[in-house]
């Protein structure tokens, strides 16, 4: 069988949980190499809203993806659009989800709670921020960039984890008291013990599909035996979670730029799903919890919908940045 050349970005993270998939596929006994692609997100500084929000970083691997120069694309599902943009022409497998959970990395091994009265948290993320200046309003809370090795060196402490790949972000280190991250990046990286605040998701809501990798491949031109090797990777309770989450978000018009939060689980027969949204400046926040049997795709996305409808009969389309 012809190796299966599978598209990633170039960013340490992203060549990682590639090469996990990679992997992967060739215990299932299907080779597979990776062909690097450059995003405008790996080499440009500006915030995520300033980028273009939601996609930015998985624009350029579609496009290759579509091309036909990769067989499938390797993303983290949380940066990808909950909007069809291309008519059924790409598709997606989901494997098996990884930690969900927001972790805080802090000087001295501080926890969110024992952080002083005015320290300067770091983020990217506005669904973070959001919930961060609920928690801790007292706190100053910082819009960062880069790339894991960039965002851990801000903090005090942990100058020696300056980015030395991309070079995102370049030039600032310790001058942060913590910063917030997903624990599944971390861990993909071999970094976990640098966490300092593992949050639980009833405390911090993560992203909708934190956690979870999507391998994306062309709907109608994929070989078969492509297909069935990447079939083999999906997970099926993971699948109904994260499909949930992402109807959720594409009801509310949201990207991930939004100040929103979704987490689906099983909790016995049935699926749950948690949502948040929130007023970014630390304000009001919607909650919102429901839970239906749920055995189809269908079924997980009537949830997500579902909540959505609720949210947005208590005004939460006040906080949606309305573009997904």
């Amino acid at each position: 069988m012809t190796p299966i050349r599978v598209g990633t970005r170039g960013s340490a993270l992203a060549t990682t949980q590639s090469r996990h998939i990679a992997e992967r596929l060739d215990a299932a006994g299907a080779p597979a190499e990776l062909k690097i692609v450059t995003t405008t997100g790996d080499v440009t500084s500006g915030s995520l809203a300033q980028l273009g929000g939601t996609g930015v970083f998985a624009a350029a691997l579609r496009q290759e993806l579509l091309g036909g120069s990769v067989d499938v694309a390797v993303h983290s599902l949380k940066d990808l659009p909950t909007k069809d943009l291309f008519d059924g022409e790409l598709s997606l497998i989901y494997p098996v989800r990884e930690d969900p959970r927001d972790v805080l990395v802090a000087r001295d091994g501080l926890d969110l709670d024992g952080l002083p009265a005015g320290a300067r948290i770091g983020t990217g993320s506005p669904r973070r921020a959001a919930q961060l200046r609920i928690l801790r309003p007292d706190c100053q809370v910082v819009d960062i960039r880069g790339n894991v090795g960039t965002r851990l060196s801000r903090v005090a402490g942990l100058e020696r984890f300056a980015a030395d790949d991309t070079g995102v972000g370049r030039g600032t280190h310790g001058d942060l008291d913590a910063v917030v991250l997903a624990a599944a990046g971390l861990a993909r990286l071999g970094l976990s013990e640098v966490g300092t605040d593992f949050l639980d998701p009833h405390r911090v809501l993560p992203a909708a599909g934190q956690g979870c990798l999507a391998i994306e491949y062309r709907t109608r031109s994929t070989p078969e035996e492509v297909l069935a090797a990447i079939r083999s990777l999906e997970h099926a309770e993971t699948a109904l979670a994260v499909q949930a989450e992402r109807a959720l978000l594409l009801r509310l018009e949201a990207g991930c730029a939004a100040p929103i939060g979704a987490f689906a689980r099983l909790e016995g027969k049935e699926l749950a799903l948690d949502a948040v949204v929130a007023d970014p400046r630390g304000g009001e926040v919607l909650r919102e919890r429901a839970l239906a049997p749920v055995a189809t795709s269908e079924e997980a996305r009537a949830l997500g919908t579902r909540v959505a409808e609720t949210l947005l009969g208590r005004g939460a389309d006040r906080y949606t940045d309305r573009t997904s």
